[in-house]
């Protein structure tokens, strides 16, 4: 029993690898060709996509850990159903209860991997995500700039255009800036020149033009002003005040932990109950995995992956409906757990059973 269940956990980590390393390119490439999209369109310096996906990737794999683990088991074991080699091990000894323990190892190490980037290295990747992208959202008018082409920020209500950018993207040259003020009115400036200045006392940073003309008010109106400067310097401000506000999903396990807010103990019954999602997940997967002779291994993977998908949306759904106050307290999670809890326990005991041709 010791080399069939070496056999059987050989096979599964093999397919394991596999299908995780087929779900991880799909994921992180169609995440990558979205933010190549937004570097092209202004949004992000193209030297700084692969930051974004390495700050990203925590979050894809705490989810495709345990999916990759599901589709694993119902593959392998489906396949050792299908060629007879299951009703052999079975013949042998092999109980239900057997069969968990010879898992045991690789579902609990992809369960403690899901739970050590679910409490602790995706709550980190998610502050250090935001404080990136904050700084590049100070530093997008200049170094994400192109030549030639429009840039639009703060949801379209501010657009700029420059004919020309030096080397070091430092400096602009015929630069246009339109932006719609909260009154209706709009500000729109030309100049020759335009760069970027750092106050080292305070950390403010200005934006400089040279030899140009400020426009601003309401075409037709009598308060419409025209200024024409040789030097224009005013403050940068980058929504500071909404991004200073850490989000919930940023917190540390140990903050959430010391939070009596409804959203912060919805975040931490979701990262806690990760894991053992993983673990409920992987026993569904086993005893979902059985099938007919002749039926092939596939034949429980449509089907198998309706189960896996309906115990993350429940989980999801918990989450959203304890964050907005819908449902009291955070025991509906335990509630879905349990539940899917039930479900594979009952589908592990019909392994034993003859199946019926």
């Amino acid at each position: 029993m010791v080399v069939a269940a070496r056999y059987v956990n050989k096979e599964l980590i093999q397919v394991f690898g596999m299908v995780m390393l087929i779900l991880l390119v799909v994921a992180v490439g169609g995440r990558f060709i979205g933010y190549l999209q937004d570097a092209a369109l202004g949004k992000y310096s193209a030297d700084v996509l692969f930051s974004l996906m390495a700050l990203r990737l925590p979050g894809y794999l705490q989810l495709l850990l345990p999916f990759s683990y599901y589709i694993a088991l119902l593959l392998t074991l489906g396949r050792l159903f299908a060629d007879q080699e299951m009703v052999v091990l079975q013949s042998g000894g092999l109980s239900p209860g057997r069969l968990l323990r010879w898992l045991s190892l690789p579902t609990l190490v992809v369960a403690g991997t899901v739970a050590w980037l679910s409490l602790e290295v995706t709550p980190n990747s998610h502050a250090n995500l935001a404080a990136f992208i904050l700084e590049q959202r100070v530093n997008q008018n200049f170094t994400s700039v192109s030549p030639g082409t429009f840039h639009s920020y703060s949801q379209g209500n501010r657009v700029t255009y420059s004919e020309q950018v030096s080397e070091d993207r430092r400096e602009l040259n015929r630069v246009f800036i339109a932006e719609k003020k909260a009154d209706g009115g709009e500000i729109t400036v030309w100049a020759e020149k335009g760069s970027q200045y750092v106050d080292l006392e305070t950390g403010s940073r200005f934006l400089v033009l040279e030899n140009g003309k400020r426009y601003e008010g309401k075409a037709g109106e009598l308060n419409y002003r025209v200024v024409e400067f040789k030097k224009l310097v005013q403050r940068l401000a980058f929504e500071e005040v909404a991004a200073s506000r850490a989000k919930v999903e940023s917190k540390t396990t140990e903050t959430l932990l010391n939070t009596p807010d409804i959203a912060a103990q919805a975040e931490l019954h979701w990262r806690i109950g990760l894991p053992l999602f993983a673990i409920i997940a992987s026993m569904i997967g086993v005893g979902f995995s059985r099938v007919k002779p002749r039926q092939g291994r596939f034949a429980k993977l449509v089907p198998g992956l309706g189960i896996f998908m309906a115990y993350y949306l429940f989980l999801v759904a918990c989450q959203n409906a304890v964050r907005e106050g819908t449902v009291p307290g955070v025991l509906v999670f335990w509630v879905v757990h349990f539940l899917f809890l039930l479900l594979a326990i009952v589908l592990i005991r019909r392994i034993a059973r003859p199946v019926k041709v």
